[in-house]
């Protein structure tokens, strides 16, 4: 993936890194793990996985093909003692599990530009991990981290441990560049992590202003300060923080917190997105797309409301397709629903933005005209029935045309929309009467 270029030659993301984990190498000498891991690893996925117990089997297979990740098991009946800074040298993503609990050990082990490890347990609580792992690491390629940091040694730092995480980044020198970058020029990014100190603005100020236009879970941030101010804390996650690190920086607690806050932000946008969906569910007809009559119910008190304040009338049109089940009998349900489909899109681009349209039931749909009078009323139901008239249906199984006519019926509204809708629906049968294809209108 190439390095997306954004705002200028000294601002853009890189992203170069960041890959989808398809290959993975496991490096275990307990076959009954080094089995269970490979079967869970492929099992309903498109991962591949090789699988093996030394450090020389593995240097074979390094040198015949590449990996996106590679699980190694710390001890090794092989073990030279400096495996694991020959892949570092390979910059190859290492995730390290280990049965040993020794604490020097794992001291060392976080301080290396590491994905991760974990001590062996039980081989689902093991494999559960694995599992896990990879999915944050896939999930993190679409993810973009704003480093802001006037040291060029911290940033350097924070970059490697994010680039082992496959997340893409940007860095910023001060809190000016940053806000111009997030705040002034929009650009999206899933998490900002800043320093407190720095010149032209300091990260207190670029906190405030960021939240000025981002809640937490849209933007999360993610302080950082060597301050020995026992209030700092407190004032940096008032002033609108997610979290707080102290420096220096410990690069197990700074990928956790990263991991954490990232997860809880993609968890909200999920749910919102979620939550959009369920809405449009319950306010929008599946087949065309318009409304729907729980939407027209929800809306009309706040229409009638603002026309008895501005002193304005309001319309109803509701309109039939003619002979529609002549439709479905001659060209088939799909053909009807296709008709249904293409008479919406005709109402909806022949409404004004103010209009609401809306699929009533069956054949039937509804359009309610805000702020209209009763001859523009009537002009407009005239203007739609000739747009459908003329309106070539052309079936793309066989290149079939054919037309459909409606028939319209109008009504201004009061407060007393149930009445209105009465109104304009008996106007609606009257037109059938009368022959279809015509507007009734009194």
């Amino acid at each position: 993936m190439a390095t997306k270029i954004l705002q200028s030659n000294t601002i853009e993301i890189q992203s170069q890194h960041c890959s989808c984990i398809k290959n993975i190498l496991v490096i275990e000498d307990s076959l009954s793990l080094l089995h269970s891991i490979k079967e869970n690893l492929t099992k309903n996925s498109d991962i591949e996985c090789d699988a093996v117990e030394t450090e020389n089997e593995a240097k074979e297979l390094l040198l015949q093909k590449s990996y996106d990740l590679i699980i190694l098991d710390l001890y090794l009946p092989d073990s030279s003692g400096n495996f694991i800074g020959f892949l570092i040298r390979k910059k190859q993503r290492i995730l390290v599990i280990t049965a040993s609990q020794n604490e020097e050990q794992r001291h060392k082990l976080v301080s290396l530009p590491i994905v991760d490890y974990l001590y062996k347990t039980d081989h689902q609580s093991t494999i559960n991990y694995l599992k896990n792992a990879i999915t944050r690491l896939n999930r993190n390629k679409d993810a973009v981290v704003a480093i802001c940091d006037d040291s060029k040694t911290a940033r350097m730092l924070m970059k490697q441990l994010i680039m082992n995480q496959n997340l893409a980044f940007v860095e910023f020198f001060d809190g000016k560049e940053a806000f111009e970058y997030v705040v002034k020029n929009k650009h999206p990014i899933d998490l900002l992590i800043t320093d407190v100190n720095m010149p032209k603005m300091d990260g207190f100020d670029l906190i405030r202003h960021i939240r000025l236009q981002y809640n937490f879970n849209e933007l999360p941030i993610l302080a950082l300060s060597g301050s020995e101010k026992s209030s700092m804390v407190a004032q940096l996650l008032k002033t609108g923080a997610n979290d707080y690190i102290s420096k220096p920086l410990y690069n197990e607690e700074f990928l956790t917190r990263i991991n954490m806050t990232l997860e809880q932000s993609r968890l909200y946008k999920e749910n919102q997105a979620l939550i959009e969906k369920l809405q449009a569910m319950a306010t929008t007809d599946f087949l065309t797309k318009l409304y729907n009559r729980n939407y027209f119910f929800s809306t009309i008190k706040h229409v009638q409301a603002q026309a008895k304040r501005t002193n304005y009338q309001y319309g109803v049109i509701m309109l039939d397709i003619d002979y529609f089940k002549k439709v479905n009998d001659t060209f088939g349900h799909d053909a009807g629903d296709f008709t249904l489909v293409e008479i919406a899109k005709t109402l909806q681009e022949a409404a004004r933005e103010s209009d609401i349209v809306c699929r009533w039931g069956g054949e039937e749909f509804l359009i309610l005209v805000q702020k209209s009078t009763f001859e523009e009323l009537c002009n407009f139901a005239r203007r739609i029935r000739l747009l459908i008239e003329k309106k070539d249906l052309v079936l793309d199984v066989d290149a079939l045309t054919f037309h459909v006519t409606a028939s319209i019926g109008v009504a201004l509204g009061d407060d007393n929309i149930e009445a209105a809708i009465s109104t304009a629906d008996a106007r609606l049968y009257r037109a059938k009467e009368n022959g279809r294809n015509q507007v009734v209108c009194n």
